[in-house]
């Protein structure tokens, strides 16, 4: 795969990389990037549906805001001996949108993302029923730098404000039908917001419209494609998490999303005694010395190296996709 994105052309690297952000909301889209880019409407349509097939692109659509949910990242210490079975259960639970194994000995880290508080506290209790484990729930405090893309070049940062979060449509809506179909992402065809229109019952320029509104709003962090970095050869995934006092982690947090390489950034609620990190960032890398040179590099230029620190790689990923409105758990 790594070879594969190598040779593309320069239109066709471009495609891949810019446009996972601003993609066009308008009635065909491949033909507007086809004319931005030098290709035909045909030509796009081709090397989207070659990137779906190799798993280097997981979709076409928007990446929801988790503040707009009840969403948490839950870590749980599982025996080597249980990690497959229980990992396995749990990426069937329809919340669950991320699912990793990490070196640690809180070695499964996993996503909710639940409507509400009600039903996500019910989730992790029928994951504690289920599993007979602790599940630590660390819930997201503040986003310094979360899901704008992923940079094919050298991991240049993509600066975009982070847009006050915005309360999902009501049940039943039309709108809620067109968030929740815009999230399973965009068929490659011609004029793909068609089908999104009938799902909905309303015109197609009006789900361009509402589209645009969910972007405003803050419902959607981005809309484009979703790349899966492992496949691109980003193999040495590391979250890096420190303990960091509460006066200053806002400072450090800010600055330490403000540098090239950070693809997420944010302050969670520890859960003590068990879990007193509150400070988390992603580092992905092509091999695991340079993840670790990165990592040292930022707590020397940071002044991180003081604080109580990990660094937990993954080692298998269970289940990734973008998170899906609807039902938490099946009894």
């Amino acid at each position: 795969m790594v070879a594969l994105v190598s040779d593309l052309s320069p239109s066709a690297f471009q495609l891949l990389n810019a446009w996972q952000h601003g993609f066009p909301l308008e009635s065909r889209p491949f033909r507007k990037l086809g004319l931005l880019l030098g290709l035909s409407e045909q030509a796009v349509m081709d090397y989207l549906q070659g990137w779906r097939s190799d798993g280097i692109i997981s979709r076409i659509g928007p990446v929801l805001n988790p503040a707009c949910m009840s969403s948490t990242l839950v870590g749980m210490p599982i025996p080597a001996k249980d990690l497959d079975r229980i990992a396995n259960w749990i990426s069937t639970l329809p919340a669950v949108n991320h699912n990793y194994a990490r070196e640690h000995a809180v070695n499964l880290w996993f996503v909710l993302t639940c409507a509400n508080e009600q039903e996500r506290q019910a989730t992790l209790d029928h994951i504690a029923q289920y599993t007979g484990l602790l599940p630590l729930s660390l819930p997201m405090l503040r986003a310094y730098h979360i899901d704008l893309g992923f940079s094919l070049t050298t991991h240049v940062k993509i600066a975009s404000p982070l847009a006050p979060s915005h309360s999902l449509p009501a049940l039943g809506s039309a709108e809620r039908k067109l968030l929740e179909r815009s999230l399973q992402g965009l068929e490659i065809q011609a004029e793909p917001f068609k089908p999104w229109a009938e799902h909905a019952q309303m015109s197609e320029k009006q789900v361009l419209q509402h589209l645009r509104s969910f972007l405003e709003q803050g419902v959607f962090r981005r809309f484009g494609l979703v790349l899966r970095h492992r496949t691109l050869g980003y193999s040495a995934n590391a979250m890096c998490v420190w303990t960091v006092d509460n006066h200053r982690i806002d400072a450090l947090g800010e600055e330490l999303a403000r540098q090239n390489g950070i693809t997420l950034c944010y302050q969670r609620q520890p859960h003590p005694p068990h879990w007193n990190h509150n400070l988390f960032c992603m580092i992905h890398g092509k091999d695991r010395q340079h993840v670790l040179a990165h990592h040292a590099e930022l707590n020397s230029r940071l002044g991180l190296g003081q604080f109580p620190q990990d660094v937990l790689f993954s080692t298998r990923c269970f289940k990734q996709r973008g998170a899906l409105l609807g039902p938490a758990y099946h009894d």
